[in-house]
């Protein structure tokens, strides 16, 4: 077994040593980090705003509450992308010998990123455009990412080839700067607009919607089965895995495969008649897609780093707030996590439940939901009754113990950092 591991820590170390040498993922890395105060504090506030026992929510809303706290979540979490394509431009800048033009690029990937998210037009030449946050939130994290690597190439072109506006030195620096970001600015204004036009012309009538459609081309074949529920949960965590928001370009998907199916249930269930559908989309719950981890990092992780972001994080994951594990710690484009978040414990949770239902140990789903921010044992409750509980704590523990090597590599990597030495293989 010690043989084993220690393979296993050689070829993470390895292929974590590529990722880490990648200036594009630096660059995203250290755009994560920068934003790491605002997904915490936005992460608390959905989960204040969205726990939903008692008369907690009616007290929530009498009390004026709801909207203060819902003000919160909305500009930080909701308006993520656009922090995201600032960092992502601050930080090419940063690492691309342009620091002292970093604020200027970065203001500048804003500016490009919103030129191309949809709004509505002013009514009147006097009226005021409507902006959606739809495409500000994390679904449209995966454009910032884009946005702010293509404007930051675009400024480090135009100096390089110094495509810029040269005044005279007697010119204060802080001015000569602004007027030297003219001309790759109009650059990005005009590429920007372009790409707008361009796609304002086709069927899917702008770039972040076409994105996406991009994105769900993979996923238009998957049925209403236990493969395609599968495959439909491990592609939600590869596209976090990505920085795109899973749920929501997933959703969509899910509830037409089946919605019908849960309902099905839901009526039989109601009815006193046995349940009709096996596969309706559920499966077992262990919490959210970053709590096993942070139980994990909580029990064997030494890294003070580390343990401090999973005892901020343990509380959110808990109730299904993930943002401050996938930004904090992070799990977002880290090669170590990419197995067990992705692939393995997906995997585990889908088939085992399968499996569970086909030897009778679990009933089948009753279609009745919890609703969201609920701990995971009140979901298992309610849709599998006293076996799921039983076996959502199984499930739980196996998948601490699936974290558990990559942990160990990722925190001894950490703990290196910390103590000021170049983590060794042994």
């Amino acid at each position: 077994m010690k043989e084993l591991f220690a393979k296993v820590e050689k070829s993470l170390t390895k292929f974590s040593d590529i990722f880490a040498k990648s200036i594009v993922l630096n660059i995203i890395s250290s755009a994560f980090m920068m934003i790491m105060p605002i997904t915490i504090v936005g992460s608390i506030a959905s989960l204040i705003r969205g726990i939903d026992m008692g008369g907690y929510q009616a007290w929530l809303q009498s009390s004026g509450l709801y909207n203060l706290v819902g003000a919160v979540y909305q500009f930080s979490i909701g308006l993520l992308a656009l922090y995201i394509v600032f960092c992502i431009g601050y930080q090419y800048a940063q690492k691309s010998g342009m620091k002292k033009q970093s604020l200027t690029i970065g203001l500048t990937s804003i500016f490009a990123f919103l030129v191309i998210t949809p709004y509505t037009p002013a009514e009147s030449a006097y009226g005021a455009a409507t902006l959606s946050t739809t495409w500000l939130s994390s679904s449209g994290m995966f454009m910032a990412m884009v946005v702010g690597f293509v404007v930051g190439y675009i400024y480090k072109f135009s100096i390089t080839r110094h495509l810029e506006i040269k005044l005279p030195e007697q010119v204060p620096p802080t001015i000569a700067r602004q007027f030297s970001a003219l001309i790759p600015s109009f650059i990005i204004a005009v590429l920007f607009v372009l790409i707008n036009w361009i796609f304002s012309m086709t069927s899917m009538g702008n770039a972040q919607d076409a994105l996406y459609a991009v994105v769900k081309i993979p996923l238009s074949a998957v049925s209403a089965s236990i493969w395609g529920l599968l495959i439909l949960n491990i592609f939600v965590y590869l596209l976090w895995f990505f920085g795109i928001h899973g749920g929501m370009a997933i959703m969509p998907i899910s509830m037409l495969l089946f919605t019908s199916l849960q309902l099905e249930n839901l009526a039989a269930y109601q009815a006193g008649l046995p349940l009709p559908n096996w596969i309706t989309g559920s499966y077992i719950a262990i919490g959210s897609g970053s709590f096993p981890l942070v139980v994990a990092m909580l029990i064997w992780g030494k890294s003070k780093a580390n343990r401090s972001i999973s005892k901020l994080a343990v509380v959110p994951a808990l109730f299904g707030v993930d943002e401050p594990a996938y930004f904090g710690v992070p799990m977002i484009m880290n090669p170590i996590f990419f197995l067990p978040w992705v692939i393995l414990v997906p995997t585990l949770l889908t088939l085992g439940t399968y499996l569970l239902q086909a030897i009778g140990l679990v009933g089948y789903h009753t279609g009745a939901s919890a609703g969201g921010f609920v701990p995971f044992f009140v979901t298992n409750m309610v849709g599998y009754g006293i076996p799921g509980l039983i076996w959502g704590a199984v499930f739980f523990i196996l998948a601490v113990f699936i974290y558990l090597p990559f942990v160990k590599i990722y925190d001894k990597q950490c703990l290196a950092k910390e103590n000021g030495q170049p983590d060794k293989e042994e």
